[in-house]
């Protein structure tokens, strides 16, 4: 039995997750130093560890990105992923914010279908009635592609694991 709960995660558990997800190609993510400034991340943990985690933030006046789902490989196929992307959907939407998110991992598409995701296929075509908000995106990719450590993750993993899946981009606005 697990339960979810909001808050930072300490060192060990940080530093796990960044070993851990340099394991799977689907997912860049933190560095250690980053994943210990996030004051709130939604962990998922049973009575002695942390088994997955759902990070998202705000990154304009409205929007609000789910940046990282992750679950420990042990724990994975039990629902453990919805009910972390569920719930983060939820806090998101009652704060009235907007939601945006992007993934290649199957699963975590399947979730954007069922919630009513607007899904498209790249960055650089946002649907019609989001164009206006082009700007706003695209600096939030560059700021997040501004690290070195996503830059050697993105370029280790296209080493490692070869030609991927492309993104899929999913929005829901409230």
């Amino acid at each position: 039995m697990f339960q979810l709960v909001e808050r930072r995660l300490n060192k060990s558990e940080a530093n796990q997750l960044v070993n851990q997800i340099k394991l799977t190609p689907n997912i860049t993510g933190y560095s250690l130093k980053e994943w210990l400034t996030f004051d709130s991340v939604i962990v998922a943990e049973d009575e002695e560890e942390m088994v997955g985690v759902c990070l998202y933030y705000n990154f304009s006046k409205n929007w609000t990105f789910i940046s990282v789902l992750f679950v420990l490989d042990n724990f994975r196929g039990k629902g453990i992923g919805k009910q972390l992307f569920f719930r983060a959907c939820e806090n998101i939407i009652k704060l009235k914010r907007n939601i945006y998110t992007s993934s290649r991992e199957p699963i975590v598409i399947n979730m954007m279908r069922q919630l009513d995701f607007e899904i498209f296929d790249t960055l650089f075509l946002l649907p019609e009635k989001y164009e206006k908000y082009e700007f706003v995106f695209f600096l939030r990719a560059l700021k997040w592609l501004f690290s070195l450590y996503r830059l050697k993750e993105v370029y280790r993993k296209a080493i490692r694991f070869g030609k991927q899946e492309s993104f899929v981009y999913g929005i829901k606005s409230c």
